[in-house]
Order: structure tokens, then C-alpha cells, then sequence
């Protein structure tokens, strides 16, 4: 196995985690500064709907690195829609244009992560 070869099977999983972990994170936890995920009714706990709703929109690309064979959408360019969406709207959901730019950007950097992945995994063509 060349020196090559194992940069290759070292790095390419690394990107891999890196680009869904920054894919993933930023967003969820925006979510869960900004929302809490339990609330009190009365005497019980439930889980918050808004939430809980956030954080299934952060898991995306996690469900992409599941099911790679999903076509659609990608998940940063839903974020920034969002972002735009809320940012229109800031009056009155300022919290929702933190959180929509910051799973833009961390959507974004993972995309580019994961890109760079392909590339390392797949190798370079004209070698």
C-alpha cells in the first residue's frame, strides 16, 4: 500500500465526519440555545414543537449520509432560503434569523468538507 494510499483512507473519513459534524452541530445547537426542547404543562414535561421541529430540519444531512440516494434539495441551500426567509422577517422571529444563518454557514463549510471527501476518496483522475 502506498504512502498515497493511506492518506486516502485516512483522510477521506475524516472529512467525511468533519463535513456532516459541521453540517449537523451548529444548527442544533443554535436550536437549543434559543428554544428550549422541554416545556411544563401544568405538572408534566413535554416535549417543545418548535423544537423539536428545528432539530429534525438540522438532521438533514445526517438522513443524506443515511440515504445518499435522496435527490432533491441541498440542505445548505434550504438553510439559506430560511436564512432569507427569516431575515425578512426578523421583527418577528429574531432568534430564526441566528439560527437559519448559522446552519447556512455550518451547512455550507460541510458541504465544502464533503466535496473535498469525494475528491480524496475518489482520487485524482489523471494520476
Amino acid at each position: 500500500m502506498s504512502q498515497n494510499e493511506k492518506t486516502k483512507g485516512f483522510l477521506w473519513p475524516l472529512l467525511y465526519v468533519t463535513g456532516i459534524g459541521l453540517c449537523v452541530l451548529p444548527p442544533a445547537v443554535c436550536v437549543l440555545m434559543y428554544f428550549p426542547l422541554w416545556q411544563q404543562v401544568s405538572y408534566q414535561h413535554c416535549i417543545a414543537g418548535g423544537s423539536a421541529l428545528l432539530l429534525v430540519l438540522c438532521m438533514i444531512p445526517l438522513y443524506k449520509l443515511i440515504r445518499r440516494g435522496v435527490a432533491g434539495v441541498s440542505s445548505y441551500l434550504v438553510w439559506l432560503i430560511m436564512f432569507i426567509l427569516f431575515f425578512t422577517l426578523s421583527k418577528i422571529a429574531d432568534q430564526m434569523t441566528v439560527i437559519s444563518f448559522v446552519g447556512f454557514v455550518g451547512n455550507l463549510l460541510g458541504a465544502i468538507c464533503l466535496h473535498i471527501a469525494d475528491k480524496v476518496k475518489g482520487g485524482n483522475k489523471n494520476e
